[in-house]
């Protein structure tokens, strides 16, 4: 597994947050002086600040909401009860859009790319271009339409346009193929720098091929040639558990892995869903994924060391090895071939990587069976995958299910409300409160082309 190197966030962030208290005069307006400014702080301070932001969006709020409507966990208290039932408004997703994505994560990746113009810190560029990627994959499978072009100018362009999602989808694949030319390229600066993530450029080429097959996949309901284009991807891809893009979270309540951070802080609130607990009878991961507590509860947290994903130093994981050897098996099925070896694979690295022992691996592989008409191998695919995800990239979870309708929910029997008018499991988000009141024209303009602005309206790639 490769491991990150142990550079202290909370020393960079104060700073980054010094020095701009130093440089603003004033009357500066449109300054967040919580946030690195371009033109004082280095790459190598960015850097790590983009990378922790980029991870946590990962398994944070939007994975919890997520994980929620596709019933891997529960609402028990507060509200995660709302959310069970969908009442899930313009503010729950604010924080997530400004804070984590937009002024977070994305920013960062528009500073580092915006400060390299030539082939000095060209390899680091490519890296801020796959995170780019990443978040705007995360971005558009949450919202749909969302501001990118005109965006990240500042006072230039206060209300930047929304583009469409297939826009959206056009950039992400443009961004990722400039990354894997900027890797491949020679840095006069002498290599990466002030990455978290310890990964060769080769390595890190393969996670850009394996988050195109990602992207690509993601298009089977709009267009033909998905299967085709994802598994041209993995050609270049990871080719095993040891080429993750990982980022390993600390042992502590200030740097620790969100999901589980979430359980600490907000104990008994989100609890596992018993219809995936009882879906994982028989799995021997679901000792590692859930424990019974009280006599009822199923918690996914609960200072228990054997939770392999609720523990504060549970890694993150840009794009699991496995999730790639899913999209394998299903391009493979979806363009006539077999993807039995590919779907054990999967299963396998998934297992391997939380600690299963080969025995137990070895018995469960060998019951998954292929071979019948696609519908019912894509239902064992996708189901396989939908357990190999739990707790590493909850989206990735809800976004096959709004492409396949697998695996089969029944949605909340109080799931009707006047957000989600149809009671079905949620479509999208709705864009949060911050753009309908900083930037209406643009909003309202993004809300009509896509034919509404409530939970169960679909998008472009998921209609």
């Amino acid at each position: 597994m490769k491991r990150i190197y142990k550079i202290n966030i909370t020393f960079i962030l104060l700073m980054t947050i010094t020095t701009l208290f130093i440089s603003c005069e004033y009357g500066d307006t449109n300054n967040d002086i919580t946030r690195p400014d371009e033109s004082i702080v280095p790459i190598n301070a960015i850097m790590p600040v983009m990378q922790t932001q980029s991870h946590r969006n990962i398994t944070a709020g939007l994975a919890r909401l997520a994980g929620i409507v596709m019933q891997q966990w529960i609402g028990a208290d507060a509200q995660q009860v709302g959310y069970t039932n969908y009442v899930i408004e313009e503010t729950d997703s604010d924080n997530f859009w400004d804070t984590g994505i937009y002024v977070g994560s994305m920013r960062d990746c528009v500073q580092i790319i915006n400060k390299i113009e030539d082939s000095n810190g060209i390899n680091t560029r490519g890296i801020a271009k796959i995170y780019l990627a990443a978040n705007l994959g995360m971005a558009t499978n949450v919202w749909g339409d969302i501001p990118f072009s005109e965006a990240f100018q500042g006072e230039d362009n206060l209300f930047p346009a929304y583009d469409p999602q297939e826009s959206i989808y056009e950039a992400i694949f443009r961004i990722l193929d400039e990354a894997i030319a900027d890797l491949t390229a020679e840095d006069t600066s002498g290599g990466i720098q002030g990455s978290l993530v310890s990964l060769t450029n080769a390595q890190w080429i393969q996670v850009a091929n394996a988050l195109k097959a990602r992207y690509y996949l993601q298009l089977t309901k709009v267009n033909p040639q998905a299967a085709s284009n994802a598994l041209g991807a993995l050609e270049n891809a990871m080719t095993s558990n040891d080429d993750q893009a990982v980022f390993d979270w600390r042992n502590n309540q200030n740097e620790g892995n969100p999901l589980a951070l979430f359980g600490v802080g907000r104990p008994e609130t989100m609890i596992v869903d018993s219809r995936f607990a009882d879906l994982m009878d028989g799995d021997p991961r679901k000792s590692s994924y859930m424990v019974l507590v009280e006599g009822s509860n199923l918690f996914y947290q609960q200072g228990n060391d054997n939770l392999f994903w609720g523990r504060l130093e549970s890694p993150g994981i840009l794009i699991p090895y496995w999730e790639q050897k899913f999209i394998e098996a299903e391009a493979l099925e979806r363009t006539g071939e077999d993807g039995s070896d590919a779907l054990v694979a999967a299963v396998t690295a998934n297992m391997e990587y939380i600690g299963i022992p080969s025995p137990q691996i070895a018995i469960y592989t060998s019951e998954l069976a292929l071979g019948g008409a696609l519908e019912a191998d894509l239902e064992t695919i996708i189901s396989e995958k939908y357990k190999a995800l739990y707790g590493v990239a909850p989206i990735e979870v809800w976004n096959d299910y709004r492409r396949t309708g697998i695996p089969e929910l029944t949605p909340s029997s109080d799931g009707s409300n006047g957000l989600n008018p149809s009671g079905i499991i949620p479509r999208r988000l709705l864009y949060p409160i911050s753009e309908r009141v900083s930037n209406p024209e643009s909003y309202a303009d993004a809300i009509s082309r896509q034919g509404g602005h409530l939970l169960d309206d679909g998008t472009w790639a998921f209609q």
